[in-house]
């Protein structure tokens, strides 16, 4: 997860009707989160759905709050359900900063960790913990899919940074810099890579993803 950032410009549809999920809705939010799911970073292409930061269930005054929608994968979506209403708010939050978002290939397990003991921070990142580990000693089928999805590309990733490490020619420097486009998947994870191998300074553009 990262911060993201929203259009100040609230779709004519959310002043106008009753629905929270209109088509300019749809498209305003797959243009500020540049086609990606909010909370896993994943290309969304047919597989979204609108997501309410705070739930319906708990918040039903919140159901057309510009504000308070986002866009997710299915996966997502259901897996946040109301049960994580209390998380950091992307809007404003330096996610990438505030929570380290790591692959334990080791243990064959995602680690998310944070030194703030407050509960959005707490919330955040035990939602993640449950989204890629699973609420069991084992993933369900579609949990383990949803894992090593994400530790394929992480793979992917490593190999272009250890690649640079080894030969840092301009040549290496690019594929490493693609790969942290605000496009891309997965920044993330790939921000706590570049924090890792001493790289900030290095990329230190391309690593301020929608902040102010």
């Amino acid at each position: 997860m990262i911060r993201e950032r929203k259009s100040e410009n609230v779709p004519s549809s959310l002043l106008t009707t009753s629905q929270y999920d209109g088509e300019d809705v749809k498209a305003q939010l797959l243009e500020d989160q540049h086609e990606k799911c909010y909370i896993c970073e994943r290309k969304l292409g047919t597989d979204y759905e609108i997501e309410h930061f705070k739930s319906i269930n708990n918040y039903p005054g919140l159901r057309q709050e510009w504000t308070n929608l986002f866009m997710a994968c299915g996966y997502c979506n259901k897996k946040k359900s109301s049960s994580f209403d209390d998380n950091l708010y992307p809007l404003d939050t330096n996610i990438e900063n505030e929570i380290e978002q790591r692959i334990d290939f080791s243990r064959n397990k995602a680690s998310f960790t944070t030194a703030i003991d407050d509960v959005p921070h707490q919330n955040t990142v035990k939602m993640l913990h449950v989204f890629y580990n699973g609420k069991q000693k084992m993933r369900v089928i579609k949990e383990e899919r949803f894992f090593d999805e994400a530790k394929q590309k992480m793979n992917r990733f490593l190999e272009k940074v250890n690649t640079f490490l080894m030969e840092p020619t301009p040549a290496n420097r690019a594929l490493v810099a693609a790969e942290l486009s605000i496009e891309q998947e997965m920044l993330g994870f790939k921000y706590w890579v570049i924090r890792d191998n001493h790289l900030e300074a290095e990329f230190k553009d391309e690593i301020v993803w929608n902040k102010h």
